[in-house]
């Protein structure tokens, strides 16, 4: 009976372990020292149902996102295997481009007043 319980945490240990994931997604953009950044949580599920969308948010100098970051760690893992999947919380942080590319021959539209 001992060997059997010891067997099954350290499979709940591999499975925990192995949840702990951050997912990187790069852009062609730098990051410089007037890049933005933002961080939230998504509470979604993996029967694709999102309990609560978190707000869009733009960047502000139309440049885009220069990179995009998921993360979920054991705790996450261990609520998402608990509920069977409905409950799927995970961390997202985006950084926006902080730098102004003006062509010289590109017109800058300013909508009227």
């Amino acid at each position: 009976m001992q060997n059997t319980t010891r067997v099954i945490f350290f499979c709940f240990m591999i499975i925990g372990l192995s949840a702990c994931a951050t997912v990187t997604v790069e852009g062609d953009a730098p990051k410089t020292t007037k890049s933005t950044t933002g961080t939230d949580t998504v509470h979604g599920s993996f029967y694709d149902f999102v309990w609560s969308a978190p707000p869009v948010t733009r960047c502000e100098n139309g440049q885009g996102l220069s990179r995009v970051r998921t993360h979920t760690n054991a705790a996450y893992a261990f609520v998402s295997i608990l509920s069977l999947g409905l409950y799927v919380p995970q961390t997202i942080t985006w950084w926006c481009d902080g730098t102004l590319k003006n062509d010289a021959d590109e017109e800058v539209w300013v909508p009227s007043q």
